[in-house]
Protein backbone atom coordinates (compact mmCIF):
# COMPACT_ATOMS: atom_id res chain seq x y z
CA UNK A 1 0.00 0.00 0.00
CA UNK A 2 1.53 3.67 -0.69
CA UNK A 3 1.78 6.58 0.63
CA UNK A 4 -0.86 8.34 -1.01
CA UNK A 5 -3.35 6.00 -0.63
CA UNK A 6 -2.94 5.27 3.28
CA UNK A 7 -3.14 8.95 3.12
CA UNK A 8 -6.62 8.91 0.90
CA UNK A 9 -8.08 6.10 3.00
CA UNK A 10 -7.14 8.22 6.44
CA UNK A 11 -8.81 11.36 4.75
CA UNK A 12 -12.12 9.34 3.87
CA UNK A 13 -12.41 7.77 7.38
CA UNK A 14 -12.24 11.20 9.08
CA UNK A 15 -14.72 12.72 6.23
CA UNK A 16 -16.97 9.66 7.10
CA UNK A 17 -16.36 10.42 10.90
CA UNK A 18 -17.23 13.73 10.86
CA UNK A 19 -20.36 13.53 8.78
CA UNK A 20 -21.54 10.98 10.89
CA UNK A 21 -20.98 13.39 14.40
CA UNK A 22 -22.38 16.35 12.56
CA UNK A 23 -26.09 13.88 11.94
CA UNK A 24 -26.32 12.71 15.48
CA UNK A 25 -25.80 16.34 16.91
CA UNK A 26 -28.75 17.68 14.56
CA UNK A 27 -31.74 19.11 16.48
CA UNK A 28 -34.65 15.93 16.83
CA UNK A 29 -37.07 16.64 14.19
CA UNK A 30 -41.37 16.44 14.93
CA UNK A 31 -43.18 17.92 17.47
CA UNK A 32 -41.90 18.32 20.91
CA UNK A 33 -42.78 20.34 24.13
CA UNK A 34 -43.63 20.45 27.71
CA UNK A 35 -46.25 21.49 30.45
CA UNK A 36 -45.83 23.37 33.38
CA UNK A 37 -48.19 23.62 36.38
CA UNK A 38 -47.62 25.19 40.12
CA UNK A 39 -49.94 25.60 43.07
CA UNK A 40 -49.37 27.66 46.46
CA UNK A 41 -51.47 28.30 49.98
CA UNK A 42 -50.47 29.80 52.93
CA UNK A 43 -53.56 30.48 55.93
CA UNK A 44 -53.19 32.23 59.49
CA UNK A 45 -52.72 36.04 58.98
CA UNK A 46 -52.73 36.09 55.28
CA UNK A 47 -55.07 33.60 52.82
CA UNK A 48 -53.52 33.61 49.55
CA UNK A 49 -53.63 31.26 46.55
CA UNK A 50 -51.55 31.20 43.27
CA UNK A 51 -51.66 29.33 40.34
CA UNK A 52 -49.21 29.29 37.49
CA UNK A 53 -49.74 27.32 34.39
CA UNK A 54 -47.64 26.98 31.15
CA UNK A 55 -47.36 25.41 27.86
CA UNK A 56 -44.77 25.26 25.13
CA UNK A 57 -45.05 23.24 21.87
CA UNK A 58 -42.08 23.38 19.14
CA UNK A 59 -42.48 21.69 16.00
CA UNK A 60 -39.12 21.54 13.91
CA UNK A 61 -37.96 20.28 10.46
CA UNK A 62 -34.61 20.48 8.46
CA UNK A 63 -35.07 23.81 7.60
CA UNK A 64 -37.83 25.74 10.34
CA UNK A 65 -38.80 25.82 13.58
CA UNK A 66 -42.20 26.46 15.07
CA UNK A 67 -42.17 27.59 18.61
CA UNK A 68 -45.37 28.28 20.71
CA UNK A 69 -46.15 29.34 24.44
CA UNK A 70 -49.05 30.32 26.49
CA UNK A 71 -48.26 31.49 30.35
CA UNK A 72 -51.37 31.93 32.57
CA UNK A 73 -50.48 33.63 36.40
CA UNK A 74 -53.40 33.98 38.82
CA UNK A 75 -53.13 35.09 42.34
CA UNK A 76 -55.75 36.22 45.38
CA UNK A 77 -54.90 37.31 48.82
CA UNK A 78 -57.75 37.24 51.48
CA UNK A 79 -60.48 36.46 48.69
CA UNK A 80 -59.04 39.64 46.43
CA UNK A 81 -57.75 38.81 43.13
CA UNK A 82 -54.12 40.39 43.30
CA UNK A 83 -52.42 39.18 39.86
CA UNK A 84 -53.87 38.34 36.91
CA UNK A 85 -51.52 38.19 33.94
CA UNK A 86 -51.89 36.02 30.54
CA UNK A 87 -49.52 35.94 27.58
CA UNK A 88 -49.10 34.09 24.47
CA UNK A 89 -45.87 33.86 22.18
CA UNK A 90 -45.71 32.49 18.41
CA UNK A 91 -42.54 32.36 16.51
CA UNK A 92 -41.20 30.81 13.60
CA UNK A 93 -37.18 30.12 12.56
CA UNK A 94 -36.33 29.60 9.12
CA UNK A 95 -32.90 28.19 9.00
CA UNK A 96 -30.32 29.42 6.14
CA UNK A 97 -28.58 25.62 6.20
CA UNK A 98 -29.99 22.21 7.33
CA UNK A 99 -27.02 22.76 10.77
CA UNK A 100 -29.71 25.08 12.21
CA UNK A 101 -27.28 27.87 13.06
CA UNK A 102 -27.81 31.24 11.83
CA UNK A 103 -32.15 32.05 10.82
CA UNK A 104 -33.85 34.23 10.17
CA UNK A 105 -37.34 34.86 12.70
CA UNK A 106 -41.01 36.30 12.81
CA UNK A 107 -42.44 36.65 15.93
CA UNK A 108 -45.74 37.83 17.76
CA UNK A 109 -46.47 38.21 21.50
CA UNK A 110 -49.67 39.17 23.06
CA UNK A 111 -49.73 40.37 27.08
CA UNK A 112 -52.79 40.94 29.05
CA UNK A 113 -52.30 42.59 32.82
CA UNK A 114 -55.59 44.38 34.06
CA UNK A 115 -53.34 44.72 37.59
CA UNK A 116 -50.87 46.33 35.27
CA UNK A 117 -53.96 48.40 33.42
CA UNK A 118 -52.65 46.59 29.93
CA UNK A 119 -55.98 45.79 28.17
CA UNK A 120 -53.32 44.32 25.14
CA UNK A 121 -49.94 45.10 24.71
CA UNK A 122 -48.47 43.20 21.24
CA UNK A 123 -45.23 42.72 19.70
CA UNK A 124 -45.29 42.15 16.01
CA UNK A 125 -41.35 40.98 15.00
CA UNK A 126 -38.80 40.16 12.08
CA UNK A 127 -35.03 39.49 12.65
CA UNK A 128 -31.71 37.21 13.02
CA UNK A 129 -31.04 34.93 15.24
CA UNK A 130 -27.80 32.47 15.79
CA UNK A 131 -27.38 29.43 17.97
CA UNK A 132 -23.84 29.92 18.95
CA UNK A 133 -23.44 26.20 20.87
CA UNK A 134 -26.15 23.86 20.28
CA UNK A 135 -24.86 20.73 22.15
CA UNK A 136 -27.07 18.46 24.54
CA UNK A 137 -25.48 19.86 28.04
CA UNK A 138 -24.51 23.36 27.08
CA UNK A 139 -26.91 25.82 24.99
CA UNK A 140 -26.17 29.56 23.51
CA UNK A 141 -28.77 31.58 21.57
CA UNK A 142 -28.73 35.06 20.70
CA UNK A 143 -31.60 36.52 18.87
CA UNK A 144 -31.70 40.32 17.20
CA UNK A 145 -34.79 41.94 15.27
CA UNK A 146 -37.36 44.40 14.98
CA UNK A 147 -40.83 45.92 14.65
CA UNK A 148 -43.85 47.27 15.85
CA UNK A 149 -45.46 47.50 19.36
CA UNK A 150 -48.85 48.36 20.46
CA UNK A 151 -49.83 49.56 23.72
CA UNK A 152 -53.56 49.19 25.17
CA UNK A 153 -54.90 50.25 28.45
CA UNK A 154 -57.79 49.04 30.47
CA UNK A 155 -60.32 52.51 30.32
CA UNK A 156 -60.42 52.73 33.83
CA UNK A 157 -56.59 54.17 34.06
CA UNK A 158 -57.09 56.99 32.56
CA UNK A 159 -53.62 56.22 29.74
CA UNK A 160 -53.57 56.91 26.51
CA UNK A 161 -52.48 54.09 23.71
CA UNK A 162 -49.70 54.33 21.84
CA UNK A 163 -48.09 52.46 19.24
CA UNK A 164 -44.05 52.54 18.93
CA UNK A 165 -41.16 51.34 16.19
CA UNK A 166 -39.49 48.87 18.45
CA UNK A 167 -35.98 46.94 18.51
CA UNK A 168 -35.48 43.59 20.50
CA UNK A 169 -32.82 41.71 21.87
CA UNK A 170 -32.51 38.05 23.49
CA UNK A 171 -30.43 35.39 25.23
CA UNK A 172 -30.87 31.91 25.82
CA UNK A 173 -28.54 30.31 28.18
CA UNK A 174 -28.58 26.50 29.35
CA UNK A 175 -26.17 24.22 30.93
CA UNK A 176 -26.71 21.01 32.19
CA UNK A 177 -24.68 20.01 35.61
CA UNK A 178 -25.30 16.26 34.72
CA UNK A 179 -28.10 14.39 33.32
CA UNK A 180 -30.65 15.05 35.64
CA UNK A 181 -29.78 18.73 36.72
CA UNK A 182 -30.21 21.29 34.08
CA UNK A 183 -29.19 25.40 34.83
CA UNK A 184 -31.57 28.07 32.43
CA UNK A 185 -31.07 31.65 32.08
CA UNK A 186 -32.84 33.94 29.40
CA UNK A 187 -32.99 37.71 28.68
CA UNK A 188 -35.01 39.52 26.71
CA UNK A 189 -35.33 43.59 25.82
CA UNK A 190 -38.18 45.31 23.97
CA UNK A 191 -37.00 48.94 23.76
CA UNK A 192 -38.55 52.07 21.64
CA UNK A 193 -39.03 55.71 22.59
CA UNK A 194 -42.03 56.09 24.39
CA UNK A 195 -41.61 52.36 26.11
CA UNK A 196 -38.73 49.83 26.99
CA UNK A 197 -39.12 46.38 28.81
CA UNK A 198 -37.15 44.01 30.53
CA UNK A 199 -37.61 40.29 31.35
CA UNK A 200 -35.12 37.28 32.82
CA UNK A 201 -36.25 34.46 34.20
CA UNK A 202 -33.59 32.31 36.51
CA UNK A 203 -34.27 28.81 36.60
CA UNK A 204 -33.07 25.79 37.80
CA UNK A 205 -34.75 22.17 36.25
CA UNK A 206 -34.07 18.78 37.91
CA UNK A 207 -35.33 15.59 36.72
CA UNK A 208 -37.59 13.12 38.99
CA UNK A 209 -38.81 10.19 37.22
CA UNK A 210 -38.71 9.79 33.41
CA UNK A 211 -40.25 13.16 31.74
CA UNK A 212 -41.13 14.20 35.15
CA UNK A 213 -39.34 17.39 36.26
CA UNK A 214 -39.54 20.11 39.43
CA UNK A 215 -38.63 23.65 38.25
CA UNK A 216 -37.43 26.54 40.04
CA UNK A 217 -37.77 29.75 38.56
CA UNK A 218 -37.11 33.39 39.58
CA UNK A 219 -38.37 36.42 36.93
CA UNK A 220 -37.84 39.70 36.66
CA UNK A 221 -39.54 42.21 34.88
CA UNK A 222 -39.05 45.72 34.56
CA UNK A 223 -41.16 48.58 32.40
CA UNK A 224 -39.65 52.11 32.75
CA UNK A 225 -42.33 53.80 31.52
CA UNK A 226 -45.97 51.88 33.11
CA UNK A 227 -49.32 53.29 33.97
CA UNK A 228 -49.60 56.03 36.64
CA UNK A 229 -49.37 54.71 40.35
CA UNK A 230 -47.87 51.09 38.74
CA UNK A 231 -44.15 49.96 40.28
CA UNK A 232 -41.54 49.67 37.11
CA UNK A 233 -40.35 46.19 38.36
CA UNK A 234 -42.17 42.78 39.06
CA UNK A 235 -40.25 39.72 40.69
CA UNK A 236 -41.78 36.34 41.24
CA UNK A 237 -40.63 33.02 41.95
CA UNK A 238 -42.08 30.06 41.35
CA UNK A 239 -41.49 26.06 41.76
CA UNK A 240 -43.58 23.52 39.30
CA UNK A 241 -44.09 20.51 38.44
CA UNK A 242 -42.98 19.95 34.16
CA UNK A 243 -43.46 17.49 31.95
CA UNK A 244 -41.58 16.84 28.99
CA UNK A 245 -43.02 15.24 25.84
Amino acid sequence: MTKQTLALLTLSSLFAGSQVMAAETKTDKGLHGSGEAGYSETTGNTNTQAIYASLKLDYTQEMYKLKGKIDASNKKEDGNRTEERYVGDLQGNLYFSDYQKAYGFGQFRAENNRFEDIELNTYTLVGLGYNFIKEQDLVLTGEAGIGNQTQDYTKDSGEKDFSQLIGKLYGNFEYGFNANVRFLQNLTVFTGEKQTKYESNTGLKVKLNGNLNLKLNYQYRHNDNPATGKKKDDTETMLTLMYDF
